[in-house]
Order: C-alpha cells, then sequence, then structure tokens
C-alpha cells in the first residue's frame, strides 16, 4: 500500500499500513506529532474502475480522520466545548462521523439550492423549457461546472482556506518527488489523484453528465439513476486522472492545472516541514495513540527543519544529519532512529550545529573532533581533518609492516597525527611525526596522549631537522597537493577552515612529492618503502617521480570511488 497525505487546516495525517500518523502546528508555534491505528484500507488497488470508487470512500473517511486527529493533537484543547463533541457524548458516536453525516446533510441542502435550482432557472435565460431535453440538459451541465468551478475559485481565495490548500500542495510535492527530500522545493505542488483534486474533478464531470443525460422518469427512478451516473463518473474520473498522473506527456499532465490549482497552492517552508516531519514520523514502528509529551520536541519535527537549513544552503547529507544528531545527543546512529523526542535545550544545540553546518562548516570544526580508523582525533583550524580515503593509507602501512622486525616508521606532515597515531595502535612499530608547523604538532601530540601511544614528535621542514644519519623502514606521507591557482576554487569548507598550508602543493600541486622523492633516500634503510597518498590525476606523475629516483616495485592503488589514491615503491641501494 502506498502512502496518502490529507491536509487539516492545521496539519496533514499520512496513512500507510494500518497507521495514521499526523503532524501540526500548535496554537503556540510548536510540531506536534502523534499516531493511532487506522482500519481505512484501500484493497483492491489494481482493480479497473473499482478502485476509483473504493478511493472516493477511503479518502471521505481519511479526510475526515485528517480533521479530527489533527484537532485532538492541539495543546489546551478544550474537550467536549463544541457542537461535534457534545453530540458524540451524548450519541456514543465517534466525532469523525457526526461530521462526515452533518456535512453529507449540508451537502445535499447546498446542491439543491445551487447545483438543481439555480442551474435550471439560468438555463431559461438561454433556451426555452419547451426546447429539446438533450439541448437544455447540455446548457444545464454547462452552468453547474461553471458553478461548482465558481464555488471552489471564491474558496480558493478565502482566507481561511489557503492554510489547508497549502498544506494539500506540500503534500503533492511529496508525493510527486517520491519522497526525495532534495527534490522537493524543484517539484510541482500539482498531483492528478490528489484527493481535493479528485472530489472537484469528479464533481464537475458528474454534474455534467447527469445534466446532459436529462432522465426523466419518477422522482425515486430518476434518483437511483443519476445516483448510480454519479458513481460512474467517480470511477471513471478516477480513471482519467490516473491516466494523467502516470502520463510522460507534458500536454497532457497540464490538463490537471484546470482543476488543482482550486485546491493546492505553492506551500511555504512551514507547510513542507509540518508534511516531512509525518511523513518521517510515519516512518516509526508506533502502535496505538502515541503523543509526544507536551515538554518535549518530537525528533521528526527537528529533522525536518534540519533538512529545510541543510537543503536550502545546498548542502544536505544524510550522513551529516545523523552525525549531528547522534553527536549532541551521545548516541550511535543505530540508536538515534529509536528516539522519538528530545529536550528543548537538545533541540538548540541540534539547530545550532546545523546552523554552522548550512554555512559550509566542517563537522569536525563544529564539534572539534572526527572519527578516523576507529579512533577520536581532536582537530581544530590549525590542521586538515584527515579524510575517509585517508584510512586506505594506514591500512597499505600497516600492511608492509607487518612482515618486519620492530619496524621504524616516519609520517611526514603529520597534520592532527591521525596517520602517526592509528599506526602506533594498530601496529608493534617506532613511530616518529614530523610536521613544519608548531601548532600542528600540539593537536598530534595531544591525541597521541590521548589515545596513550608514544611517538617522536618532531618539528621540521621535511627532512631540514632530521639527523643524517637517522633512517628509516617506512616512510609515510599525505603532503599537499593541490595546485595554488585551484585553492580559490575549493568548496567553502575546505578553502576556509582547512589551513592553507596543508593544501598548497605548489603550481602543479607536485612540489612536495618532488622534495620527499628527493631526499628520502637520505634516510631509508635498505629496501626501505616510500608510500604516498596522492590528489586526483596524479598517480602517474608521482609514480615516474619514484622510478626516476631508483625507486623500483612501485604501485598504484585505488580508493573506495575507484580513484588511484596511493603510490608507493621500494628504494634499491
Amino acid at each position: 500500500m502506498k502512502k496518502y497525505f490529507f491536509p487539516s487546516y492545521n496539519g496533514v495525517s499520512s496513512f500507510f499500513e494500518g497507521q495514521v500518523t499526523s503532524a501540526i502546528v500548535d496554537k503556540h508555534g510548536n510540531k506536534r506529532v502523534g499516531s493511532e491505528p487506522s482500519k481505512n484500507k484501500i484493497i483492491f488497488w489494481n482493480i479497473f474502475l473499482l478502485r476509483g470508487l473504493q478511493f472516493f470512500i477511503f479518502g471521505l473517511i481519511a479526510q475526515f480522520s485528517a480533521f479530527t486527529f489533527c484537532d485532538n493533537l492541539q495543546v489546551d484543547k478544550e474537550k467536549g466545548k463544541n457542537f461535534f463533541d457534545k453530540m458524540s457524548i451524548k450519541l456514543n458516536i465517534a466525532t469523525k462521523y457526526i461530521q462526515i453525516f452533518t456535512c453529507v446533510i449540508l451537502a445535499f441542502i447546498f446542491s439543491f439550492f445551487v447545483f438543481d435550482l439555480l442551474p435550471s432557472r439560468l438555463s431559461l435565460y438561454i433556451v426555452d423549457e419547451f426546447s429539446d431535453i438533450h439541448l437544455r440538459g447540455l446548457i444545464v451541465g454547462l452552468i453547474r461546472m461553471i458553478i461548482v468551478y465558481l464555488v471552489f475559485l471564491f474558496l480558493r481565495f478565502m482566507p481561511f482556506m489557503q492554510g489547508l490548500y497549502r498544506l494539500n500542495g506540500a503534500c503533492n510535492q511529496v508525493v510527486n518527488c517520491n519522497e526525495k527530500i532534495t527534490e522537493l522545493r524543484k517539484t510541482s505542488h500539482h498531483y492528478a489523484l490528489n484527493y481535493l483534486n479528485f472530489i472537484v474533478f469528479a464533481l464537475m464531470l458528474s454534474s455534467f453528465v447527469v445534466s446532459l443525460v436529462a432522465i426523466s422518469e419518477s422522482v425515486y427512478l430518476n434518483i437511483i439513476y443519476n445516483f448510480l451516473i454519479v458513481i460512474g463518473c467517480i470511477m471513471v474520473g478516477y480513471e482519467l486522472l490516473w491516466a494523467i498522473a502516470v502520463t510522460k506527456s507534458k500536454w497532457l499532465k497540464d490538463f490537471v492545472l484546470l482543476t488543482s490549482p482550486l485546491v493546492a497552492i505553492k506551500p511555504s517552508l512551514t507547510e513542507e516541514e509540518i508534511v516531512r516531519t509525518a511523513l518521517i514520523e510515519n516512518s516509526n514502528d508506533v502502535k496505538g495513540l502515541d503523543k509526544v509529551e507536551d515538554d518535549k520536541v518530537p525528533m521528526s519535527a527537528v529533522i525536518s527543519q534540519m533538512q529545510t537549513k541543510l537543503i536550502s544552503a545546498d548542502r544536505y547529507e544524510k550522513s551529516d544529519l545523523e552525525w549531528i544528531i547522534a553527536t549532541v545527543l551521545n548516541k550511535n546512529r543505530a540508536e538515534i532512529k529509536l528516539i522519538r523526542s528530545i529536550t528543548k535545550k537538545e533541540e538548540r544545540e541540534i539547530l545550532r550545529a546545523t546552523d554552522r553546518r548550512a554555512k559550509g562548516e566542517p563537522l569536525s570544526n563544529i564539534f572539534g573532533f572526527v572519527d578516523f580508523y576507529g579512533l577520536r582525533f581532536d582537530v581544530n583550524k590549525k590542521v586538515l581533518s584527515p579524510r575517509m580515503e585517508t584510512e586506505l593509507l594506514v591500512e597499505e602501512v600497516i600492511k608492509l609492516a607487518s612482515p618486519m622486525k620492530n619496524p621504524t616508521i616516519c609520517d611526514l606532515c603529520t597534520g592532527s597525527g591521525a596517520i602517526a597515531v592509528s599506526l602506533a595502535k594498530n601496529c608493534d612499530a617506532k613511530i616518529t611525526a614530523i610536521d613544519v608547523s608548531k601548532s600542528a604538532l600540539q593537536v598530534a601530540e595531544q591525541n597521541a596522549k590521548k589515545h596513550d601511544v608514544k611517538i617522536d614528535f618532531i618539528e621540521s621542514d621535511i627532512f631540514a631537522g632530521i639527523k643524517k644519519h637517522k633512517k628509516f623502514d617506512i616512510i609515510v606521507s599525505n603532503p599537499p597537493y593541490i595546485e595554488t591557482k585551484e585553492i580559490a576554487k575549493l568548496s567553502i569548507e575546505v578553502k576556509k577552515y582547512d589551513p592553507k598550508l596543508a593544501l598548497d602543493g605548489g603550481a602543479d600541486g607536485l612540489e612536495f612529492y618532488r622534495r620527499i622523492v628527493k631526499e628520502a633516500p637520505l634516510h631509508l634503510e635498505k629496501e626501505g618503502q616510500l608510500i604516498f597518498e596522492v590528489g586526483k590525476g596524479q598517480a602517474k606523475a608521482v609514480r615516474e617521480l619514484l622510478k626516476d629516483a631508483g625507486f623500483i616495485d612501485t604501485r598504484v592503488i585505488k580508493d573506495y570511488n575507484n580513484i588511484e589514491r596511493i603510490v608507493y615503491g621500494k628504494y634499491s641501494k
């Protein structure tokens, strides 16, 4: 069963797999959510014609359920004070059924005067009562269609209806974009099989056909025949709208614009958030009437706000969103999926972090740490935050070091110390970490102390500060490799928040590779290994540098995105 959305004046209800989930904005401006079981289902979804009639009945109940359930979510609601609540208590009947019955009675009265007497009277100004019955039926049918259209057009511009229609437009967007929220704002807010549009279309079609057929029998037979015609128009109308909904023809899709603008208005961000809140809440496994506590904030509402901020800034990544929530709440990603509500203080912290991420600040800067190779490292603006692909460099060094006895490893351009510390924790080796930045070394030393590893830290420009006799079995480096002219084109989270010293690799990005390859042989043991991480498209050039300097058994390894990322070779004296 697919998801169905039905708007109310203050929120929206989503029906899915026997569950109705609603999200509203209460009179205090807070988003509230709740869920309850629903036996209202479409069973014969694939049966031609019959599905249209069932959708009509399903939608009628669902629409009134949406009004009732959304109303019940209001805070400080005075129970039993309005007419429907009083009648519900007195008759021991659910409020929504009393509302449906009342609306049906009012609809019959309204239809009699506006859709029966008025069109008949107006038609006499065009054709007299003795004209051909079918010609007069055609005129009456057209007048009825125009009246239906004008009535809904009048409602379209009434302030008390516009909130309902904006929410309806937001529901249509979710359906049209197949819940791909990043495409939501680019998606049309019109949808052929939207229930309110279906009602308007079916009403116009049936009013025209009933008039055109113009059956003239006894009163009771007229009622029966006209009722059957209306049922037929509902079923046929649904199939026509279904064809419009699935067609790829633009002109046929535009046909829905004849009626959809009457009941769907382009939503604001608030309406979009309400619908997404219901959508997110609908994915939770909740049974029975379930409201979030009054002093808590629904997690689904927080997520919808985060989505809005990140999508508007064109920075939405689901993993970033989950990481922010998990970090603020001190939970892992699996645990946050079970959280239905949080405190208002936690909400403020999450949204503050989201605002910073929306402005381009990396998560590592926002929280001051990053997870790398199963360890948590402190970082700041003085060091480059280690990337996931660098974990592959650590893995390759561990493979090289494993057969060696008490290997010595040098980490050039250590930065935060992520590579050096990860190696110290995962292999039995003596580690030396070198960086030209004193500030970076302070961060690296802090991380080494945090993870209780012993590393020899040296402030040096490459090998300038290293004693000539100092040699290593492995030299590993992830040096700066961005071309100077390309730095200005980098994303804001890189060029603004990462130190330029850790990025600028010279005119062609290879400056540090040349220096290291030239000087490394003086500091490598016999058959020592030199291993690099390189930028995209640099592997071939770096491999040639190694070969020209006398390195043998050179290899190139691709990363998780199939990019040539690791280059290394053995020095042969």
